[in-house]
């Protein structure tokens, strides 16, 4: 007893006044990419929300109020991490300062409020807002939220994604004035603040770990809309190399990944599902252009629920869909059945000339189709893909919270993608790409609590994600079904 109580009083001498929070999981079967096979009967020590200790050896407490879990029969992961969210902005909605956000304010309250709750519900612990900060402080005001982190973007005066100069001028936080300036600018705006090494500077001072710039000069087959100089884009790499940032591009044509390559992005945002070429229509050069992502180690963010979200707005069954009710609150999906909730599809149907929802959902498989190949295509070739919703990438009422990172994991196991290679980029491949190795991605001593608990190894079949049980959260427990908005069915 004395020996036991000894134990006590150093480990309170240690953390100052108080006894630290403990927890120990036990007899837990352990996945993480940092081991070759599921690794049985592990235990792990977690001390104020990090890992302290990972062992096959039984553990005892230093805390005699240390929280134990017993795990026989269950699996430990890391948290999930997706590298492509969005926190402003509402699917069916739009942004947070649209006429839609304010029209339906209450219902944009409902939803930002449950936002970060959803997320954790379907196992996201860490996210990468990739592109602004808009939302960011009411998200992460929240009492539990995943760990966020963001990039901060450079949109194109004129161009995408605003396509409207003076939105860019008046609401931008960061853009680069080129010279000659190509509209009038407001006085209250000094060109010499906006040079490409200016606002690289403004960016590093955040401490955002990345830069993303913007190579879309219109949709489909379309090209009017202005793009960065090339020697815009040079000086961006250069003062971005200086800051040590990395540059992300908003890409996903065959000719505009090819600017993105030319000028040694780090990463590519979205999938390549535009495969138009005027020089050879019938034969786009997809394989080179991703064999050139690859021999340059160029990250890759397959996004297919980008068009998905596009297409599922056409399938009778997005609406019905029971999951959504766990992530969405009521209100508002009763809204996306009205008319005013269907805006977005009458815009996207006259698009496509006003054909039949029929024809829409089987045109914009095509696109589905192509970012899978290219997915595939990659996969094949080991080359490391990052987990990435881009949720929600349109006012699309077909995305939800959580749900929306699960159906991309879901058409990556479509293509052939295998589960394990779906794990790495779920959990280890984000971390490793941004600089936070040291902090997530696996289950080892040092690195932050972002757990789940599972019933069965999603390291097996993309589908046992959806046997979480309980998630870990800098080490407090949280029920997984006390996460969702109607907590108690299900």
């Amino acid at each position: 007893m004395r020996i036991k109580l000894i134990a006590v009083a150093t480990m309170a001498l240690w953390h100052g006044v108080t006894l630290a929070d403990e927890m120990i999981l036990n007899n837990f079967t352990l996945v993480s990419a940092h081991l070759n096979a599921a690794q049985k009967n592990t235990q792990v020590r977690i001390v104020d929300g990090v890992i302290t200790e990972v062992t096959t050896v039984p553990l005892r407490p230093y805390n005699p109020a240390a929280t134990i879990i017993e795990g026989e029969g269950k699996y430990l992961t890391p948290g999930i991490m997706d590298s492509h969210v969005h926190v402003g902005s509402i699917p069916g909605i739009g942004f947070l300062d649209s006429p839609n956000a304010r029209q339906y304010a209450g219902m944009v309250d409902e939803y930002l409020t449950q936002l970060p709750r959803s997320l954790l519900y379907f196992g996201i612990t860490q996210v990468l807002n990739l592109g602004g900060s808009d939302g960011e402080s009411r998200f992460t005001a929240a009492q539990q939220h995943p760990d966020y982190f963001t990039c901060q973007s450079i949109p194109v005066i004129g161009g995408y994604p605003h396509l409207s100069a003076e939105f860019t001028l008046q609401k931008a936080k960061y853009f680069v004035i080129e010279t000659p300036a190509k509209v009038t600018l407001p006085d209250n705006i000094d060109p010499a603040q906006h040079t490409p090494e200016a606002v690289v500077t403004a960016i590093a001072k955040t401490g955002s770990p990345c830069i993303k710039i913007y190579i879309e000069d219109g949709f489909g087959g379309a090209s009017h809309w202005p793009l960065l100089t090339d020697d815009t884009l040079q000086r961006i790499r250069k003062a971005a190399d200086k800051a040590n940032l990395q540059i992300w591009a908003h890409a996903n044509a065959l000719d505009m990944y090819q600017i993105a390559l030319e000028h040694k992005v780090d990463g590519i945002a979205h999938g390549l599902w535009n495969w138009q070429w005027q020089a050879a229509p019938d034969n786009p050069p997809v394989n080179a252009t991703l064999d050139r992502l690859i021999n340059t180690d160029t990250a890759y963010m397959p996004t297919i629920q980008v068009m998905l979200s596009l297409q599922g707005m056409y399938d009778n069954s997005t609406l019905s869909d029971e999951r959504r009710k766990k992530v969405l609150p009521a209100a508002l999906l009763q809204w996306y059945s009205t008319h005013e909730g269907q805006w977005f599809k009458r815009e996207i149907s006259a698009d496509f000339g006003g054909l039949p929802d029929a024809k829409v959902f089987e045109l914009s498989g095509y696109g589905v189709n192509r970012a899978k190949q290219a997915a595939a295509y990659l996969a094949s070739h080991n080359h490391p893909l990052l987990l990435a919703s881009d949720y929600p990438s349109s006012p699309s009422f077909a995305a939800a919270p959580g749900l929306s990172t699960y159906y991309e994991m879901q058409q990556m196991a479509a293509t052939g993608i295998s589960a394990s290679q779906i794990f790495a980029a779920a959990t280890i491949n984000g971390p490793q790409q941004f600089g936070l190795e040291n902090q997530y991605g696996t289950i080892e001593p040092g690195k932050i609590a972002n757990l789940l608990i599972l019933h069965k190894n999603p390291k097996q079949d993309v589908e046992n994600w959806q046997t979480i049980d309980t998630v870990i959260l800098h080490g407090e427990l949280i029920q997984r079904e006390s996460l969702a908005v109607t907590p108690n069915e299900g």
